[in-house]
């Protein structure tokens, strides 16, 4: 039977990812309204401001938030965070390229100066990964465990070594995509997620679970399914306007990134806060 502590450590775990992306945005209006640096194209371009610590910070520290939470959904969910947590803190870490910065001959690049720090970062992030990927084996071997466990294992070794190899091999290439090779399936894995608590708030209803304040599951139902559509436009939207600029070069504003980011990250926030609403009576998942 779950302890009372067991269920407010879930809780508060669940309610300090809140409580980081809440951070990050404070951190970002404060630049905005009252700092000296102008209002940047992305949020990860402030990477370049005094936002940086709190968006490195915030960005591995959800990543851990991420993987720590078990899903309740196995193995669909819970490999879905696993992954996007994976991708969180590289995402933190690798900062986006800038136009103007001295690429010797390149469009976009990192600028020089940042490049040693980014090395230092994600070599210590590859031998972290190295040693989380050896604690999960030790304890699925040890424990009872699923074929999706396995298989979630598998995938999440094969990330790491492909990972690993690009950082190795491709150190230019690496540092002009990493960024945003993790950010987009990053955001894609949490409308996966958003929509596979969708499937189940009916089945999480009928196994004997509460909702909070007398709701019926159509209306958490409904609420995930507009998170997740809401996300999956606002991705696709920025697809095309990527495509479109790098086709023809124009774009409909110089801050649509920031615009899409910002939105990104809103619809994460009201996501976690509709899920940490939906379980905190339950506690964690067995």
């Amino acid at each position: 039977m779950e302890s009372g502590s067991a269920r407010k450590t879930y809780l508060y775990l669940r309610v300090g990812l809140v409580a980081l992306a809440v951070f990050l945005g404070v951190s970002l209006v404060i630049e905005i309204a009252f700092g000296d640096t102008e209002w940047q194209g992305s949020i990860s371009a402030y990477y370049y401001t005094p936002v940086r610590s709190v968006f490195v910070g915030t960005l591995t520290a959800m990543g851990v938030c991420l993987i720590a939470i078990k899903g309740r959904d196995r193995p669909r969910e819970d490999l879905m965070l696993n992954l996007a947590g994976m991708c969180a803190p590289v995402v933190a870490m690798v900062p986006t390229p800038l136009e103007d910065a001295d690429c010797s001959g390149s469009g976009r690049c990192v600028p020089q100066a940042f490049v040693p720090g980014v090395v230092n970062n994600v070599e210590a992030l590859v031998v972290v990964g190295a040693l989380g990927l050896l604690f999960a084996a030790r304890t699925v071997r040890r424990g009872d465990h699923e074929r999706g466990d396995l298989v979630a294992l598998g995938l999440a070794a094969a990330g790491l070594v492909g990972f690993t190899i690009w950082f190795a091999v491709g150190r230019d290439s690496f540092l002009s995509f990493a960024h945003y090779g993790t950010a987009v399936p990053m955001f894609g894995l949490i409308v996966a997620v958003a929509l596979v608590n969708a499937a189940r708030v009916e089945e999480f209803v009928a196994a004997g679970g509460t909702l909070p304040m007398g709701r019926s599951y159509a209306a958490f139902k409904r609420a995930y399914r507009a998170i997740a559509y809401s996300m999956g436009v606002v991705i696709g939207g920025a697809l095309v306007l990527f495509v479109v600029k790098a086709a023809t070069g124009s774009e409909p504003f110089a801050h649509w990134v920031f615009v899409v980011e910002a939105l990104l990250l809103v619809a994460f926030t009201a996501f976690w806060i509709l899920q940490t609403v939906q379980y905190a009576e339950d506690g964690a998942p067995e």
